[in-house]
């Protein structure tokens, strides 16, 4: 069995807590079933004596290396903010990952390639800056970040000399790969305009829920009893400030709502807002797992994602509703990173802020008629969308292998 290197550094990928994770999970593990071993080596700020380091799940294995110069500058510091992604983390990085480069050397000189995941990574760099020139690299960028920071290093002399350094390594980093993978077409046409790069390739950001097949989706579909009021689901699985604010909101608006009116459920680790739900429509169902969301989107008629501040990985909200067939309300910022093709084909509602939010959903509610009991609001390029993966693997193999 050949096997197929990869590189990440995030503290679990393998949990799919975030959009990035989502990502990087979805193509390996279908790697692993195309018939590859994958072996991951992640880097991981949570990493001690206590935490496992070798993790399988589903046909993937992880290695995964401490941030041994975070931890000793921390130490030395006395640093307490050790949750991910904090300002220490980002400020040793790169010193890290070289560390991991030069463990990595030896297992890579013989390999045909390695895959790259991570916006901020100087991975590929590192390693021809090793000696390894002959290696295939593939490297996923995660989509726009370094096009949000170019644009604003744009805005002013400040925001220049803030973001220019990182843009500088950035470009580094895609030059000594050969191919860099984005999420969509408009990402790549924007990174190549300003990087000067030709070597792109698409692999679109894939949904960590859908359904096997038509069948399956009717069949959850049938387990809702009521079709006289629109079903609303907001998917906000990680304890982020971005989903705090999106829950909070929807709970306020829904709260003004008559309750024969609407059902709402809202997923994710948000128990602990019941104290503001006033409206019994409102269901908070907790972290379940992923046969249950299944169940939640098929008997669903509306997905929501109120995100209105720039962050990652909201898209995965958006993913999971077209996946089931919804109607979308979303803001702006939830469909970046999503190919204009994919969102053709549904109908979807943006707002711009708060008051278009809730008044799209006011809108919706009074003028609803009944839900379909099965499948008129699902559509079969969906299930497409959930498989084509194998299609861009396929085409990704060849360029690695």
């Amino acid at each position: 069995m050949q096997r197929i290197i990869a590189y990440s550094y995030y503290n679990a990928p393998w949990k799919m807590e975030s959009g990035d994770t989502v990502r990087i999970q979805t193509i390996l593990s279908a790697l692993a079933k195309a018939g590859y071993k994958v072996v991951v080596f992640n880097l991981s700020g949570t990493v001690n004596s206590n935490s496992p380091k070798i993790v399988f799940y589903d046909r993937v294995m992880y290695v995964n290396f401490p941030r041994k110069f975070y931890k000793f500058i921390a130490r030395i510091l006395k640093w307490r903010g050790h949750h991910d992604l904090n300002t220490l983390i980002k400020l040793t990085h790169y010193v890290d990952e070289l560390i991991i480069a030069i463990k990595l050397y030896n297992i890579l000189k013989d390999a045909p390639g390695i895959v790259v995941f991570g916006s901020m990574s100087l991975m590929s760099f590192m390693l021809r800056l090793l000696g390894l020139r002959n290696i295939k690299i593939i490297y996923d960028t995660f989509g726009n970040h370094a096009q949000t920071l170019y644009l604003k290093s744009r805005r002013s002399v400040r925001e220049l000399f803030r973001y220019g350094l990182f843009l500088a390594l950035h470009k580094l980093q895609l030059r000594s790969s050969n191919t860099v993978i984005y999420p969509c077409k408009t990402d790549a046409d924007n990174a190549s305009r300003m990087f000067r790069i030709t070597n792109t390739f698409i692999v679109p950001n894939l949904s960590p829920i859908c359904f096997n097949n038509v069948e399956e989706y009717l069949s959850l579909r049938k387990l809702r009893t009521d079709y006289s009021r629109p079903y609303f689901i907001l998917t906000a699985g990680s304890r982020v400030d971005f989903n705090k604010e999106a829950v909070k909101l929807t709970i306020e608006i829904f709260n003004k709502l008559p309750s024969e009116k609407f059902k709402l459920y809202i997923t994710g680790p948000w128990l602990d807002m019941k104290k503001f739900v006033r409206n019994p429509s409102i269901e908070l169902v907790g972290v379940k797992p992923r046969e249950r969301l299944k169940e939640l989107l098929a008997m669903a008629d509306y997905g929501l994602s109120p995100v209105f501040s720039h962050s990652t990985g909201t898209f995965v909200k958006v993913l999971s509703y077209i996946s089931a067939g919804l109607d979308i309300i979303a803001s702006s910022l939830s469909i970046v990173g999503l190919d204009l093709e994919i969102l053709k084909k549904i109908k979807i509602y943006i707002v711009r802020n708060k008051e278009e939010y809730a008044k799209s959903i006011i809108k919706i509610i009074h003028e609803n008629k009944d839900s379909q009991e099965v499948g008129e609001t699902f559509k079969t390029h969906n299930i497409i969308l959930c498989n084509n993966i194998n299609l861009h693997i396929s085409d990704l193999l060849k360029r690695m292998i």
